[in-house]
């Protein structure tokens, strides 16, 4: 048996790290919930010395959503799941994809469940993935949650898609000012320099200052780009360290316009991933130690364990989210009110699809802010740049006359 890296809370919020030997990351975190710990992390052991080739290749939401929706299908028609799979994997567009459907098959083959096969390449298929096929398997309802999953993925990737649609053209924008910024900086004010040298004019301050600018971007050049270079190589480094991530994290939380529409896509997220857990059958533990995991963001990750272990002790979902600085007052009554009336998978499905408009609302307002915002400020600067050059042609043309 294989072994691995596990980090959990204890009843009384301590943090337990450890590596124990069990068949799959699913049966460690089974073992682990009976001695009442919340799980954290499972990471195999020999994972940080000799990645597998699923780590290396590249699997999109998109994939496994098309492979889900495929498979449900063909689950729903009466197909095996051996013969199902291996339908799949023989239209299967992405290699790394039908590289690790094939180990999947195999390993059902040998003796294994989906789930259990899954759970092996926990670097393409998530906690949150293998913990619904279990529960699909345990319910005898595989077609309708991997259907139901494949909807929660496709709705995941639309969300993200749409973040990224919106980013694009400001994103852009700013490049293209950053680059004509440069481009007068470095090719046209030395041009414009040299002619009014020759002229021996007294140049207004505006122009001065703009030269000065220039010949300091010009002389220093070299030294800016490795400055640049070292501190976005540090940038990165930093980012990937534990204390780099969260502090990173937490800024983004806090940005004036960007916090808000960050803070909106986790609450959406953390809606429709923990209602789609408690939908298809997944313990409320189990659900809040995967939300956690997938939430993409520390913050929301460490109020979410907040939240796990509250429950464990004896408290609700709704009163531990009372208690967190990060979710909104309404997603609070939203849940109180689930919980009451014992609907909350329903209603955390409301809150996922009010959020998401939210989302789309908020990213339209970002949009048309950014926008104007940059075109202006590169008007600007182009406005500054003709006035620096044209105020010494004036003053020429006046001493020509």
């Amino acid at each position: 048996m294989p072994d691995f890296v596990y980090t959990a809370k204890s009843p009384n919020g301590k943090t337990v790290n450890g590596t124990r030997y069990a068949d799959s990351e699913v049966g460690l975190v089974s073992l682990l919930r009976k001695e009442n710990l919340v799980v954290l992390s499972v990471t195999p052991a020999a994972a940080a010395s000799k990645p597998s080739r699923a780590a290396r290749g590249k699997v999109k939401v998109r994939d496994l959503a098309i492979l889900c929706r495929q498979l449900a299908t063909m689950l729903e028609a009466g197909l095996p799941v051996l013969e199902s799979l291996d339908g799949i994997g023989d239209q299967i567009e992405n290699e790394t994809l039908g590289h690790i459907l094939a180990q999947v098959t195999a390993d059902i083959e040998a003796g294994s469940t989906l789930s259990q096969a899954l759970g092996k390449h926990d670097a393409v298929f998530s906690m949150l993935f293998v913990s619904m096929v279990r529960a699909g398997e345990e319910s005898g309802a595989l077609p309708k949650v991997l259907a139901r999953l494949a909807d929660y993925l496709e709705a995941r990737d639309a969300l993200a898609r749409k973040i990224r649609s919106a980013s694009a053209y400001p994103l852009f924008i700013a490049g293209f000012f950053i680059v004509a910024v440069a481009g007068i900086m470095l090719f046209l004010i030395p041009q414009f320099e040299s002619i009014f040298e020759s002229f021996a004019l007294d140049l207004p301050q505006l122009t001065k200052v703009l030269i000065a600018i220039s010949r300091f971007v010009g002389r220093n050049l070299v030294f800016e780009l490795i400055l640049i270079a070292g501190g976005g190589y540090a940038f990165w480094k930093w980012k990937d360290t534990a204390s780099g991530k969260r502090k990173l994290d937490e800024i983004l939380l806090r940005l004036p316009m960007f916090g808000k529409l960050i803070l909106k896509a986790a609450v959406a997220r953390f809606s429709r991933t923990l209602g789609t857990l408690l939908e298809n059958g997944v313990t409320v533990i189990a659900a809040l130690e995967i939300v956690g995991e997938t939430s993409g963001n520390d913050i929301i990750k460490e109020e979410v364990q907040k939240v796990s272990v509250g429950v464990v002790n004896g408290s609700t979902i709704s009163e531990k989210l009372a208690e967190s600085p990060v979710f909104p007052k309404m997603v609070v009554s939203m849940v109180a009110a689930g919980e009451g009336s014992g609907n909350l998978p329903q209603m955390l499905t409301k809150v996922s699809e009010f959020y998401t408009r939210e989302v789309d609302s908020a990213i339209s307002a970002l949009t048309s802010m950014i926008e104007p915002a940059l075109i202006v400020g590169l008007g600007a600067i182009v406005t500054v740049v003709v006035l620096a050059i044209y105020l010494p042609i004036f003053q020429m043309a006046t001493g020509i006359q």
